[in-house]
């Protein structure tokens, strides 16, 4: 039996969540009402996979825009931080959750790219919520690191992704595909930037990662398992729009293949290639021989 109980929440907060996305225009995907198959998504990732109850967990939600995400996580008891760098939407979330009564939900005005453990603390669901894709290089590398040492447990991110490897970039000696994406003009000064409030921050460029960039970009950052999140369905959702979840934990030791043990990825590779050349199989090896 489920133990799912819904809130009544005022009509002022219901038209702020019915009309999210819409300053982007109509071509804006799930945008409005449609939003609802993407917040059911988040909760129940997290309530599926966070292994505690929402009463038990602190949640940080990075670039949470009016705070839909922070609000229904912080009605399920969790003591929630939200963070945004433009207070546009932020404002109307934060008197949202003052009407409801919810003082486990705490809103912050910060750049998402200076949110450090030092400040904030670690907490044990990080939210990255339609914001990574609008992080140039080496940024999106530098919120990614930053969110795993506040991270305990478990990161969700939504990001739009790119298809195509049309460009490399390089963090920390290792290479990254994917695209380069105009977020603004060139002479558009700051003041405009800030006000485009579904576009970055202030760079006029973002970098969009392939699909095989970011789970490499997770891991490197020291995520320990990364899945990609097909249910609960999202219709209508665009091809290039993933939601994936990276778990935080210690590396496992194997008793029954040692070879695989404190061994990167590229050199686990590296030796498998090497086991199936035909001089190795010939000769009876096997990787880390």
């Amino acid at each position: 039996m489920s133990n799912e109980m819904m809130h009544q929440l005022d009509a002022e907060a219901l038209a702020l969540f019915a009309k999210k996305g819409h300053e982007g225009g109509p071509r804006v995907a799930q945008g409005g009402l449609a939003n609802g198959v993407k917040v059911r998504r988040i909760m129940q990732l997290t309530a599926d996979l966070a292994r505690r109850p929402f009463a038990e967990l602190h949640i940080l939600d990075l670039g949470c825009g009016e705070g839909v995400y922070s609000i229904e996580a912080a009605l399920r008891g969790a003591q929630v931080v939200a963070l945004d760098a433009r207070t546009q939407r932020m404002e109307q979330g934060a008197a949202c959750a003052r009407r409801h009564g919810l003082d486990n939900l705490r809103f912050i005005q910060q750049d998402v790219r200076m949110a450090k453990r030092e400040a904030l603390g670690s907490f044990d669901v990080v939210y990255l919520l339609g914001l990574l894709y609008h992080f140039d290089a080496p940024d999106l590398f530098g919120v990614l690191e930053n969110v795993h040492a506040m991270c305990r447990d478990l990161l969700i991110i939504d990001t739009l992704i790119s298809l195509i490897p049309e460009e490399q970039v390089a963090w920390r000696g290792v290479s990254y595909a994917g695209r380069r994406h105009r977020e603004h003009g060139d002479d558009d000064d700051l003041e405009l930037r800030r006000s485009r409030v579904l576009k970055s921050i202030d760079n006029t460029f973002s970098f969009y990662l392939t699909r095989e960039s970011l789970v490499r970009a997770l891991a490197c950052a020291g995520f320990t398992s990364i899945c990609e999140c097909y249910v609960p369905f999202e219709p209508g959702k665009a091809a290039d729009r993933i939601t994936m979840v990276a778990g935080k934990g210690n590396p496992v030791l194997l008793s029954t293949y040692p070879w695989v043990n404190h061994k990167s990825e590229d050199l686990i590779a590296q030796e498998l290639a090497l086991a199936d050349s035909p001089d190795v199989a010939d000769s009876g090896g096997k990787p880390g021989q």
